[in-house]
């Protein structure tokens, strides 16, 4: 628990360091949905992130959360993922290690690559003109439920024609 308790006081600090450096307002607010992300794993979107502050009994504005996450961003201390799905989907950085998620292209489902390979390989990149602050690796492609779901139409669809074929010839 302790670790916890320095994780929020270290990020809460950067954001605080950021702000100042800045020029921007420290409010209540800001620090609320910093605690609130940082309470959290894994990843999340603007709707989730509002269903966790009326949980903790915090209202904010759809607009404050927008323009706190983005503030995050800023700061490295948040990732929003680049999903082709609708809605933005972030992350926060609690550590330096590499990331690595497959996307479906059918239904947009995320999931983690659990790869000590493809970890090392992203650990060990490195470039001389090029600051690197995180490592993350996607891989679009059809999980296997979409797979399972195109095949049986396929065969739907070849089986009723097979059956309209031999219908026409009789």
């Amino acid at each position: 628990m302790s670790e916890k308790l320095s994780l929020q006081e270290q990020v809460r600090e950067r954001f605080r360091l950021y702000l100042t450096a800045n020029g921007l307002r420290q409010t209540r607010e800001r620090f609320a949905i910093l605690r609130a992300i940082y309470e959290q794993e894994g990843t999340f979107t603007i709707d989730d992130l509002s269903e966790i502050m009326q949980q903790h009994r915090f209202h904010v504005s759809t607009n404050t959360l927008y323009v706190t996450t983005q503030l995050l961003v800023e700061a490295n201390l948040l990732i929003r993922h680049p999903f082709s799905s609708a809605a933005a989907v972030f992350e926060r950085i609690v550590d330096e290690r590499p990331r690595s998620y497959q996307i479906c292209s059918h239904c947009h489902r995320i999931t983690n690559i659990k790869s000590k390979d493809l970890a090392s390989s992203l650990e060990t990149y490195h470039s001389r003109s090029f600051a690197i602050s995180h490592r993350i690796a996607y891989v679009y492609g059809i999980c296997a439920s979409c797979q399972r779901k195109m095949h049986k139409r396929l065969k739907a669809v070849n089986t009723n024609a097979t059956s309209n074929s031999t219908a026409k010839r009789q």
